[in-house]
């Protein structure tokens, strides 16, 4: 009897211990389930922050680049501009200002390049403007098919006069020609529209 009652409270101080070791388990598991939860969050954040910095530096990798081709093409242009100038070319201001390497011809000075002969003549019109007239002894290249068809205009510092309906479509035609190495464009001022000397059926 006495060594029963003595066994009930160790009984019970073993359970309180078995409980109390099973809940420092639980504790621990618990524990190591948030430090694995806070390892795997801080490893995807590292590897997005990874990932921003690898961007960020292709990024700036490619403005250099760019800027480095762009200020590369001024330099090209500006080195045209005084090749044409010691060859002894006349240039406008806007020539120089601008970075073009091509130049507007007014009608009058457009007529008297016809007349004086050697001038190639690029009409980048669409086929249906094309369809009514075009300057005598024009070349037709619509100007959304110059970039394919440009192999056709020879690069040999021949004078070409390049026009459109009104101007705007032919400045850029020349400005993209140039771009591509040709000298000697001269853009004519006011298009078709402006043309009094001879004329054609394409």
């Amino acid at each position: 009897m006495g060594l029963e009652r003595a066994a009930a409270p160790r009984e019970r101080g073993g359970a309180q211990a078995g409980r109390f070791f099973g809940a420092m388990i639980y504790a621990a598991l618990a524990i190591a389930v948030l430090a694995l939860i806070v390892a795997l969050v801080a490893r995807g954040t590292a590897a997005r922050l990874q990932k921003e910095i690898d961007d960020t530096r292709a990024d700036s990798r490619r403005r250099a680049e760019d800027t480095t081709e762009a200020v590369e093409e001024k330099l090209a242009v500006v080195r045209r501009l005084m090749a044409q100038m010691a060859q002894g070319a006349q240039l406008t201001p806007d020539m120089i200002l601008e970075g073009r390497l091509w130049r507007d011809a007014s009608p009058q000075d457009a007529a008297k390049m016809f007349a004086a002969g050697n001038l190639r003549i690029l009409d980048v019109r669409t086929p249906q403007e094309t369809a009514l007239g075009v300057i005598a002894g024009a070349q037709i290249i619509p100007v959304d098919e110059l970039e394919a068809r440009m192999k056709e205009l020879p690069k040999d510092r021949r004078p070409t006069l390049v026009y459109c309906a009104a101007g705007s479509r032919s400045a850029a035609a020349c400005e993209f020609l140039s771009q591509k190495g040709y000298d000697n464009l001269f853009n004519l001022d006011g298009g078709f529209g402006s043309w009094n000397g001879p004329k054609a059926r394409p």
